[in-house]
């Protein structure tokens, strides 16, 4: 067989290869949500005059053909593979660090979202002067552990972008909540702040977070704990997203109050699935892909947990994944917590509020999920 006939029959398997992935592609029903990475995908985008014109239909678009290609997981696996045998530090994003850690790169917030965020922001307080208004938004990894991205890695400056945030709704009347120093100064061996393979902060973390809390909101701290291990194998979103195989099974620990009978009386109750419970952590989630479901179970758009504490304050509490493991802590402070998703939230907030009798709001966010997301934005200016 001469060279143009072999070319002109690998040319014809590639085009077949081709046609027979598109056709796949057709006939292969969407994913809503990705496990691996532990976000939702994009679903086919609706084709308006309007979306062409700005531009957003042809970037959806896009953003569906990566989501939904054939076998996705499977290429991300290969190709990383490839990348590490190369010495490529990077993948999807995810960076591979020292002590074992995977690290996400910071998201940089657009000059147009900070606006628009601090606007509705400052409608919403204008909106409800009388009630307590908190902003916590957690640093991460790559902030506080600063230390252990590769030397020849360099990160946008989140702090700049947290302190012009904070600046902003500080004008707005809304209290930010700094737990920066406090993570920095119990940033050591013996505490793990963060998961090394995953994107959220550890329980101890959160519960260092939750002390700064306790001290803005004026809160009553007169509850110990027990720290229980529940888990020593846990691999987060960030291994499945990059495909690296480097980072460190880390332990994965739940705090039980030592005198836990108010505790169990808790009744949390979920809209969506109008499930009642008394548990905060669901352990049976410690064998499923995503174990940091074990607090609280999978993104609710709203939840409320009634608790038998002695309070006569109610709290809205808004945020995304990093509260979940902040939850059981907070319970201890409020007759009643209204938890909400504006990611998956669509009702009337004010209605809500109006009908539970909220008394305090607290916005609890990661920098990197909260930078990029303007979910909040239409929630409350909705």
């Amino acid at each position: 067989m001469n060279k143009k006939s072999t070319n002109s029959i690998l040319g014809l398997c590639f085009i077949a290869i081709l046609a027979g992935v598109f056709i796949c592609n057709l006939f292969t029903s969407d994913k809503t949500f990705s496990e691996e990475e532990n976000r939702v995908l994009q679903e086919k985008p609706q084709l308006t005059l309007h979306s062409y014109i700005e531009g957003r239909y042809e970037k959806k678009l896009e953003s569906y053909v990566n989501d939904q290609f054939l076998a996705r997981n499977a290429f991300i696996k290969v190709k990383t593979a490839s990348d590490v045998t190369c010495g490529k530090l990077e993948s999807n994003g995810v960076y591979r660090c020292k002590d074992n850690y995977l690290m996400e790169s910071i998201a940089e917030p657009t000059e147009h979202w900070m606006k628009n965020t601090v606007a509705s922001l400052n409608q919403f307080k204008r909106q409800h002067k009388k009630l307590n208004m908190y902003f916590l938004l957690a640093p991460n990894a790559a902030n506080i552990l600063e230390e252990r991205l590769p030397a020849t890695v360099k990160m946008a400056d989140q702090n700049q972008y947290m302190d012009q945030f904070y600046k902003e709704v500080k004008d707005c009347g809304i209290q930010p909540i700094d737990i920066r120093k406090i993570l920095r100064k119990h940033n050591d061996e013996e505490s793990q702040l963060y998961y090394r393979t995953d994107h959220h902060w550890t329980t101890d973390g959160a519960f260092l977070a939750y002390k700064k809390v306790v001290s803005a909101m004026k809160l009553k701290d007169n509850v110990e704990y027990k720290r229980y291990v529940v888990k020593n194998d846990f691999r987060g979103t960030l291994a499945s997203k990059s495909g690296f195989t480097n980072g460190k099974n880390d332990p994965l620990t739940i705090y039980m109050p030592n005198k836990d009978k108010d505790y169990r009386n808790s009744v949390i109750y979920y809209a969506d699935t109008k499930t009642k419970t008394t548990e905060f952590y669901q352990l049976e989630n410690l064998d499923t892909k995503d174990a940091y479901t074990v607090f609280g179970g999978s993104n609710h758009p709203l939840y409320t947990i009634k608790t038998p504490t002695v309070s006569d304050r109610r709290l809205l509490l808004v945020k995304d994944s990093y509260a979940n493991s902040m939850i059981p802590f907070l319970a201890q402070n409020f007759r009643e917590i209204i938890v909400v998703d504006p990611r998956y939230f669509y009702d009337d907030i004010d209605d809500i509020m109006k009908a539970e009798g909220v008394t305090d709001v607290m916005f609890l966010y990661n920098a990197n999920t909260f930078f990029n997301d303007n979910s909040l934005e239409m929630m409350i200016t909705a």
